[in-house]
C-alpha cells in the first residue's frame, strides 16, 4: 500500500487496508518468534472484544460478535480442504 500524504486523511477503505496490512505483519512477526498461533487467536479476540466495547459500547459489541458468530456457523471462514 502506498504511503499516505503527510496530513491527508485516508478513506474508510484506506483505512481498512492499512489496518489490516499491520495486523498480518504483527501476527506473522509473534509466530516468527515462537507464539503459537491458539495462543495469537486467543489474545487477539480478547484485545478485539475489549476495543469493540470500548469502541461502540456493550450492545453494539454483542451484535457484532453474534453476526461473526453467525458467519463462522455458515461457513465464511472455512478452509477449503475442512469443506
Amino acid at each position: 500500500m502506498a504511503e499516505q500524504d503527510e496530513g491527508k486523511a485516508l478513506s474508510e477503505d484506506q483505512q481498512m487496508a492499512l489496518a489490516l496490512d499491520w495486523y498480518i505483519a504483527m501476527w506473522d512477526e509473534a509466530i516468527n518468534r515462537g507464539v503459537a498461533e491458539q495462543a495469537m487467536g486467543m489474545i487477539s479476540l480478547s484485545a478485539t472484544t475489549s476495543k469493540l466495547v470500548k469502541c461502540f459500547g456493550r450492545n453494539a459489541a454483542v451484535a457484532l460478535l453474534e453476526r461473526t458468530r453467525d458467519n463462522i456457523n455458515d461457513g465464511q471462514f472455512d478452509f477449503e480442504e475442512e469443506k
